[in-house]
């Protein structure tokens, strides 16, 4: 892969998943907190993945979601949120490749971020565990 777009809001969570995406040889293409600008740099960075937050300044990660896969039918992105619940339901009826509640099993994710990178099929959501230290 030559990289990921991470579009995360909070510190935390978004610390977590450059740390797991790094153990796995994923770089960083791009990162923003900011929806409105995930969808306008996406046609300038390309991205192999896509790993966003629902909950985003200036746009939800829903809205970022439709607006890409309506231009990039074929883009994979994975929602990674607290949310849980009919919005995941619709974040992958909008074709998301995976929904990750938080929070996750680091195992878990890494698992779903290298099936999604070694393939085009998509997978349903994942349960809620417990963050493993």
């Amino acid at each position: 892969m030559s990289g990921v777009m991470i579009v995360e809001n909070s510190d935390k969570p978004l610390w977590l998943v450059k740390k797991l995406l790094s153990s796995i040889n994923y770089d960083i293409a791009f990162e923003t907190d900011n929806g409105f600008e995930a969808v306008e740099k996406y046609d300038i960075v390309k991205p192999d993945l896509l790993i966003s937050d629902l909950s985003l300044s200036k746009s939800s990660g829903l809205d970022v979601l439709k607006e890409i896969k309506k231009n990039h039918p074929n883009s994979k992105i994975v929602i990674v949120s607290s949310i849980q619940g009919k919005t995941l339901d619709q974040c992958l009826d909008f074709g998301a490749n995976a929904c990750i509640s938080t929070p996750f099993s680091m195992k878990e994710f890494v698992t779903t971020i290298l099936s999604i990178g070694k393939s085009d099929k998509k997978y349903s959501k994942i349960a809620p565990v417990i963050i493993d230290e």
